[in-house]
């Protein structure tokens, strides 16, 4: 494996700023959303609350029924103010939306990571940074940069401390590099949304700056990514130096010891260390602990943000969007085709250890569901149910061709061939490394190049939370399906809906 160090926003760059999926998955999808949206208790209990007392004061059965409609349309807020157009007297109408207006931004400041909101209401103004975005979508981007330089700097530190291990044993360099095994590469598996909330719950919403979480979280770097290794020893043929003038010498066969390294994912618990975090402890005057109210602000957070509860970074792509990057591919029908599926899913559907499913939107994502295959971090907790990686690439091929992948990335290497990097067209299939040579491997889709020439793979991401189109450069080995004709029109495959559970 190569010793190249593999920057950590990977999983979270938004080439389209955007989100969307295909006809099917939209409107699946949206129902999923509503769904979701639903379990922010504390914003809709204080609508529902407003809604009552709104509603008490309107007159008429006109009136009942345009709240009724206001209901229907837009939940306890589309209530309250429906109620509050149908009162008779304008002044109670302006009344009613200066209360409305107030209330919004007390539920934003109550639930919302001060870190994020606090230039924006002015809540602590001895913190407000006036060099800040004063936009909650420019400041949420600001403080996720100072998190995700900070994860950074401890998966670098990872990196030394293997390179510390080789040097003070004086094991082979090279053997030991090919041998290590990398799982904070593809397992980053930290949560901005909850690093936030966490931080600024920490702080009791009062006194939250950039520098003091930094400050902190630098503190605990060194802890982020565990590392451990193993001495193991090999036998290497080398060919002996000779001087200038001198016969080259008969090559050698010599013991040496190398050293297998592995750099574990992301540990969670070190942002509770890093915030001096009790989670059991109460938090000040609310009848609820830390870890509920952290809980909960990450909610709001990732509600605001993207519109869910899913754990990604990654916002889905718009239908306009899709079919202008569609359009923008030089290809056949049948490889826009696969793009098409693969990209409906990006921001959509969260990265689950071992998700696999049929063709066709599945009604179980986004669910809450026990991890259940060896082998992660996360086995034996509830995530939001997905795709991994190899679950992923399968599912495109079978929901755009008909055909599938196989299940697994060892089986989808055999189903195969190798090409080349100057080969690679959209639909193309990209891996982390060849099977066997690392303990965790990884599959991507090939996309295209971005407008500054890079690679564009779109891939299902533990470190991105789930589907993200975005450019990783640590593919290394280029693959093509075998025994199809890929540079054919389109011709629509037969979909079959359901789940498969793998």
């Amino acid at each position: 494996m190569s010793d190249e160090q593999q920057r950590f926003g990977d999983g979270q760059d938004d080439y389209l700023k955007g989100a969307q999926k295909a006809a099917e998955a939209a409107k699946k999808a949206g129902a999923a959303s509503a769904k979701s949206a639903g379990s922010a208790a504390a914003g809709e209990a204080t609508a529902n609350a407003a809604a009552a007392v709104t509603k008490a004061g309107v007159t008429g059965g006109k009136a009942a029924a345009e709240i009724a409609a206001g209901t229907a349309a837009g939940g306890p807020w589309g209530a309250i103010l429906s109620a509050a157009w149908s009162l008779r007297h304008t002044l109670f109408k302006v009344l009613i939306f200066i209360c409305l207006f107030l209330l919004f931004i007390i539920v934003g400041i109550v639930s919302l990571p001060s870190i994020v909101v606090n230039n924006l209401f002015h809540t602590d103004p001895s913190t407000v940074d006036i060099n800040a975005p004063t936009s909650i979508t420019a400041s949420f981007d600001d403080v996720s940069g100072v998190v995700s330089d900070c994860i950074q700097n401890g998966y670098d530190m990872a990196l030394a401390q293997v390179e510390q291990i080789i040097a003070q044993g004086g094991y082979d360099r090279e053997l030991s590099m090919e041998a290590l095994i990398n799982n904070g590469l593809i397992s980053a598996d930290y949560d901005t949304c909850y690093t936030l909330a966490a931080y600024s719950a920490s702080m009791q919403q009062r006194g939250t700056t950039k520098a003091d979480m930094k400050a902190k979280l630098d503190a605990v770097a060194g802890q982020m990514f565990a590392v451990t290794y193993e001495v193991k020893e090999t036998t290497k043929t080398v060919v002996p130096e000779v001087q200038e003038g001198e016969e080259l010498g008969a090559p050698e066969t010599v013991t040496v010891q190398y050293v297998v390294c592995t750099i574990h994912p992301f540990d969670q618990s070190v942002i509770l260390t890093a915030f001096g975090i009790d989670t059991s402890a109460q938090y000040d005057q609310f009848n609820l602990t830390y870890g509920e109210a952290i809980t909960n602000m990450s909610n709001a957070l990732k509600m605001t943000m993207y519109g869910s509860l899913t754990s990604g970074t990654v916002p889905p792509i718009t239908d306009a969007e899709l079919n202008a990057y569609l359009n923008s591919l030089t290809c056949s029908g049948t490889r826009k085709e696969l793009m098409r599926a693969a990209l409906s899913l990006v921001g959509r559907v969260p990265y689950f250890w071992g998700g696999k499913s049929a063709p066709g939107w599945n009604e179980a994502w986004n669910t809450p569901r026990l991890v259940t295959s060896a082998g992660s971090s996360s086995t034996g907790t509830i995530r939001p149910y997905g795709l991994d990686c190899s679950g992923f690439t399968d599912w495109v091929y079978k929901t755009a061709l008909g055909i599938s992948l196989l299940d697994g990335s060892w089986s989808q290497w055999d189903t195969t061939y190798a090409i080349t990097e100057a080969e690679l067209l959209p639909g193309d299939i990209g891996f982390m490394a060849a099977p066997g040579t690392v303990p965790v491997n990884h599959v991507l889709l090939y996309a295209g190049r971005s407008a500054d020439g890079k690679q564009m793979w779109v891939h299902c991401s533990s470190s991105a939370g789930g589907v993200a189109l975005n450019s990783p450069t640590y593919v290394t080995q280029f693959r093509r399906r075998k025994d199809i004709d890929l540079e054919a029109d389109f011709t629509p495959a037969p979909i079959e809906q359901g789940v498969n559970d793998g």
